[in-house]
């Protein structure tokens, strides 16, 4: 069986995402900046450079990195607010990412016909893709608890997984961003309507 690449084994917490992505617009960002927001959550030097060597893929190597620059300053302003930066902060984790990407589809797929769903249901699809190996359940333990900090969904209890509202977003530009994050992972130019009701955007909308 030939997996696809996993590529990341090491959760990002939001908050250093944010603090991240604000110095990359501000002109500002740099290794030691991040590493020292990493210090507040990890020790150790191996896990801070794994870390940032996951950080800097996310944000100032983002395959989406035009797009931000282009609109630097609206976006400094969209992410004033919690709910536009985190879906954006997901776009882009998702966009570096392709893993990350099939398991927030993946539980797309299960919450558009259910409330609830636990680890089981959702590393099953996760597996059949990328191997039923430590490396994916680390790769999972990775970026659930990325998307649960920024809202997308809930963890009531171990191991169950609850959906929620979607995001309340602000920002015409949010919605540009996570459109362009599933662009990017299925290798399309554009969209059709039909597409916008991808398990996806289950989280979002339109």
């Amino acid at each position: 069986m030939n997996n696809k690449s996993i590529d990341i084994n090491q959760r990002i917490p939001i908050e250093t995402l944010a603090a991240a992505l604000e110095s990359y617009l501000n002109d500002s960002y740099s290794n030691d900046y991040i590493i020292e927001q990493l210090r507040l959550d990890f020790s150790g030097e191996n896990r801070l450079k794994k870390a940032l060597r996951i950080v800097n893929k996310i944000i100032p190597q983002s395959p989406l990195n035009e797009l931000l620059l282009a609109n630097k300053e609206e976006i400094k302003n969209i992410i004033k607010k919690k709910a536009d930066r985190d879906v954006i902060l997901i776009a882009l984790l998702n966009s570096a990412f392709s893993f990350s990407f099939e398991v927030l589809r993946t539980f797309g797929k299960f919450f558009a016909v259910q409330d609830m769903v636990n680890t089981q249901t959702i590393k099953k699809p996760i597996s059949d893709v990328y191997g039923g190996n430590r490396a994916t359940e680390n790769a999972l333990y990775s970026v659930v608890p990325m998307f649960i900090e920024a809202g997308f969904f809930s963890r009531p209890k171990m191991g169950i997984y609850q959906s929620a509202e979607p995001m309340k977003i602000s920002s015409h530009l949010t919605v540009q961003i996570y459109k362009e994050s599933f662009k990017l992972n299925n290798a399309y130019n554009s969209l059709n309507e039909y597409q916008m009701r991808d398990p996806y955007f289950f989280f979002v909308g339109d």
